[in-house]
């Protein structure tokens, strides 16, 4: 799945206003403070384009809001900011039950060649599922494998369009740079 343009120009347009907010801030500071201004108002925008509406979107949303709410109330006008803002977002449960009963089966020994090599497919996937927990925002509060996959692929749409603006302005300025 492929960004479309008019999310690459959506993005672009939300990006400008979050690096206008930022540039009377950043103007006088080090690269290290720019960097840190540049790709939190690109986060911003890029949660913004889904409007809360992704578990990733959200989970952005707070993180950042965390960090300079004044930026994410401007680029968030006309989105419910104060309820995206102020959303909780649900804790991970866990029964003594459930892990009683799972250190059980882990205890029992396997008797097949077919149960074992079954058994370590299924670590080999929930590895690779927890590791998409930590890469996707909000990702450790889905309990869902479905759900975590669907919030997977929209999170990488959104750094797909995010990259592209990104190229396209540093071509522009190369292009620029070279006359």
């Amino acid at each position: 799945m492929q960004p479309t343009s008019s999310m690459k120009e959506e993005f672009l347009k939300k990006w400008q206003m979050g690096l206008q907010i930022y540039r009377p801030l950043i103007d006088n500071t080090s690269v290290s403070e720019r960097r840190k201004a540049i790709k939190l108002s690109a986060d911003v925008a890029m949660a913004s384009l889904r409007r809360g509406t992704t578990c990733w979107s959200r989970a952005l949303i707070q993180k950042t809001a965390t960090e300079d709410n004044f930026l994410v109330r401007q680029m968030l006008a006309g989105i419910k900011a104060e309820t995206l803002i102020n959303k909780k977002l649900p804790k991970v449960m866990c029964h003594r039950k459930i892990v009683r009963r799972s250190k059980k089966i882990l205890r029992r020994k396997s008797k097949s060649a077919s149960e074992e090599i079954a058994a370590k497919a299924r670590k080999l996937v929930k590895r690779k599922t927890q590791g998409l927990r930590n890469v996707v925002p909000g990702g450790e509060f889905m309990n869902n494998d479905v759900l975590l996959i669907q919030e997977t692929l929209d999170y990488i749409v959104s750094l797909q369009t995010q990259v592209n603006v990104m190229r396209s302005i540093v071509d522009a300025a190369e292009v620029r740079i070279e006359r």
